[in-house]
């Protein structure tokens, strides 16, 4: 089976542009209540959910493979330079990526190692 992992910033949009319609009744599958979008809107292809791609960002997911407020960080705002350089904004989005995905790796070996299940290799 073809799969991808994506990070997409996924947008609650009930209640947005409904002043004039009146406000429709909220989703029964709505878990967390409006304006709090999870993976359930995704499944029931909520009609008040909206996406955008998330590029450039590391992030940890939980069991449901949501994503909490203090568990991602995208590159850009003041890891910008300034004065604004497009050529080195290029060069460090670059850096970026190979600092995130030394991390993730950093991470899985830290994990082994922490819990032993890393065969030695000697």
């Amino acid at each position: 089976m073809a799969f991808a992992h994506l990070i997409v910033e996924l947008h609650c949009l009930y209640g947005i542009g409904d002043q004039d319609e009146g406000i429709p009744p909220v989703p029964p599958f709505c878990k967390y209540g409006v304006r709090k979008p999870g993976y359930h809107c995704l499944m029931e292809n909520c009609e008040f959910s909206g996406h955008a791609p998330a590029p450039l960002e590391i992030a940890y997911s939980d069991e449901k493979g949501e994503v909490a407020s203090d568990a991602w960080i995208g590159f850009g705002g003041d890891m910008d330079p300034n004065p604004y350089n497009d050529k080195m904004v290029s060069e460090l989005k670059e850096s970026w990526e190979s600092l995130c995905k030394k991390k993730v790796n950093e991470a899985y070996e830290d994990y082994m190692k922490q819990h032993k299940l890393l065969e030695d290799e000697e």
